[in-house]
């Protein structure tokens, strides 16, 4: 089964592979640095061939399963067995195989595959105990998907989370994405810094962002990098979505002159950038970063000593 690290690599990049900006050795080159693996295994390959066969254009599809062999051999784990085209020879014993097709010669000689969809994986049980469990499963499953949709997650998510047949790993994956869609994170460049945010507040008390200004010298040095970290992540942000670089590199030459000014207010930063970015006529939503400015700063205010306002009058 493809590890958790994987699956969090891939759902951070669904926009860049979409565009064809990603290709599949970034995804292996990142999965193998942050889990310091020397290659990867057979399922965890199907798993990225299958994300990128699903989503990639056509220009980037056409290659994956070269792709693959090159990698495997830059890992140090030179591939001497396909277990994936072994198994394609004992489904069909008629096609000749190689053993080193691309994913283009696989489809012209077997057809193009086709999807495994959410009825082979929660199938109707029959009568009998086999029946109540699997119906039970089945009724979970459709019950896990409505409350995805209600949570605002979009339904290509819906049914890639619903497929993840380990019911725990599907729900840590949907209340990921139940987060981003809360917060508005509808970019890999924003999902990621969500994800950095929240493992802040899963790892450390109240303390760390009360007393310790999350691990910055004082409250002025946090404040300013939140408004660095705004500034920089709308800036690539901008350049991920197809935004001309000059155009926006013009932008923030100007924001720079001012940046000192609005150092410590991440806030009046934002509405600057914002106001400069819709006079350039250019769609951009800035709802994440409102978001995340306003979460910083809830978690960073202590609260009130209880009886504040005095006693008993």
């Amino acid at each position: 089964m493809a590890t958790k690290q994987l699956f969090q690599i891939l759902l951070k990049n669904r926009d860049g592979i979409k565009q064809g900006v990603t290709k599949v050795q970034d995804i292996v080159t990142e999965y193998l640095t942050s889990t310091g693996a020397r290659a990867i295994s057979p399922d965890e390959r199907f798993t990225i061939n299958k994300e990128f066969s699903e989503l990639a254009p056509s220009n980037v599809v056409g290659d994956i399963f070269g792709d693959f062999q090159g990698l495997q051999k830059d890992a140090g784990d030179v591939v001497t067995d396909t277990p994936f085209t072994d198994k394609v020879r004992q489904q069909n014993p008629g096609v000749e195989l190689r053993g080193d097709e691309t994913f283009g010669e696989l489809t012209e000689k077997l057809g193009k595959p086709k999807d495994q969809g959410l009825g082979s994986l929660y199938p109707k049980g029959k009568p009998g105990k086999i029946f109540d469990e699997a119906n039970s499963k089945r009724d979970e499953m459709a019950g896990f998907m409505r409350e995805m949709r209600k949570a605002g997650i979009q339904n290509e998510d819906v049914m890639n989370t619903a497929k993840i047949t380990d019911v725990a790993e599907g729900k840590r994956a949907a209340t990921t994405l139940a987060r981003a869609a809360d917060m508005n994170a509808d970019t890999a460049i924003k999902q990621e810094l969500l994800g950095t945010l929240d493992e802040d507040i899963a790892t450390n008390s109240p303390r760390f962002f009360q007393e310790e200004f999350m691990g910055y010298d004082s409250m002025g040095n946090l404040l300013e990098n939140i408004t660095t970290t705004v500034n920089n992540g709308i800036y690539d942000d901008l350049i991920a979505q197809g935004v001309p670089e000059d155009k926006v590199s013009s932008i923030f030459r100007y924001i720079s002159r001012i940046r000192d000014n609005v150092k410590y207010d991440p806030k009046a930063l934002l509405r600057k950038i914002a106001d400069d970015v819709e006079m350039e006529d250019i769609k951009y939503d800035t709802t994440f970063w409102d978001n995340y400015i306003d979460e910083i700063l809830t978690r960073i205010q202590k609260p009130e000593p209880r009886f504040a306002q005095g006693g008993l009058v």
